[in-house]
């Protein structure tokens, strides 16, 4: 029998399940935030939890690195504090990267549609869009560190010049 260990590096508790394919019974263990479990299995049972929980992105610990889901795992000794607090650090980067990119597209989608009824109007859009994002406290004496993020959106091949009518000067 060899150990298998997984911990949860998120911030919520989750549900590890796994199946064997001797036994359909599914196998469930509850995985409190920043904790880790230990699976005595063979090899052969070992690689059929990896690889059903391959496809959601479980990694190894010392290897935890992009597309990462918050479930690390090492065979045969405990996973260290250390790596689980890498990849709590890890997923919570990942979370912000996902955020700043939802953020981007917004911002490219408003200027589509601004662009779009300007056209409609007859008119054109001439400056860039800027979106500020700026997290308010909760009241007057809330001063932590807030959120504040500006984004441009820049249109393909830099500033739009504007077009000249009639032709040119000889």
């Amino acid at each position: 029998m060899t150990a298998l260990y997984v911990a949860n590096c998120s911030k919520q508790t989750r549900l590890f399940t796994y199946m064997f394919t001797e036994n359909p019974k599914p196998f469930h263990h509850k995985i409190a935030s920043g904790t880790q479990i230990k699976i005595e299995a063979g090899d052969f049972e070992i690689d059929q939890i990896l690889k059903q929980h391959s496809a959601y992105g479980i990694q190894q610990a010392d290897k935890v690195g992009k597309g990462f889901s918050g479930v690390a795992y090492r065979i045969g000794k405990p996973i260290s504090v250390q790596a689980i607090e890498a990849g709590l650090s890890q997923k919570d980067q990942e979370a912000i990267d996902r955020a700043l990119e939802a953020r981007k597209n917004t911002a490219a989608a408003t200027d589509l549609i601004l662009n779009r009824k300007a056209q409609e109007y007859g008119s054109r859009q001439t400056a860039p869009l800027e979106i500020e994002v700026i997290e308010e406290g909760k009241g007057p004496t809330d001063n932590d560190g807030k959120f504040n993020e500006t984004i441009s959106v820049v249109k393909e091949g830099g500033a739009e010049a504007p077009r000249k009518r009639g032709r040119p000067r000889k």
